[in-house]
């Protein structure tokens, strides 16, 4: 994880009282780990350069999520006891939603010609397996 990544979730850990535990692993399955009411949450994150308002107008069909991490993430939760995952947006204007990986609901996949990875510069697009997740079902938060 980044430094800015880092702050970020140290504002949301203080905020909301949790240990969060950033993976060591640049090659994990998810961000970071947390316990809490004797579960323990893997968490993917992701930091939008855009408020929550942007990403209704820029993404009004839903939010990204990337099949690969979706479905890693739910084996480790189904195959560990009082285990859920969480699929993490920070925004820039203070807010995260929060989407419950293990409830959510997803009609559909579709492939999508996307950017290889967040470090936009190196602008190599590959195919990703990805569904739009509807922004009703997840938690708002505020940091």
């Amino acid at each position: 994880m980044s430094d800015k990544e880092i702050k970020l979730l140290s504002r949301f850990a203080e905020k909301y009282s949790v240990d969060c535990k950033p993976s060591e692993d640049v090659m994990s399955f998810w961000d970071f780990t947390y316990e809490f009411n004797l579960k323990k949450y893997y968490c993917e994150m992701k930091q939008r350069s855009f408020s929550i308002a942007d990403a209704y107008k820029k993404y009004p069909e839903g939010l990204i999520l990337e099949m690969h991490k979706y479905e890693r993430i739910l084996r480790k939760t189904k195959n560990e006891e009082l285990a859920e995952g969480l699929y993490f947006n920070f925004f820039s204007d203070g807010t995260a939603l929060v989407f419950n990986l293990n409830t959510l609901p997803i009609d559909s996949w579709i492939w999508r010609k996307m950017p290889q990875s967040t470090e936009f510069s190196k602008k190599k697009y590959v195919y990703k397996y990805i569904a739009l997740i509807d922004y009703r079902y997840g938690n708002l938060f505020y940091l």
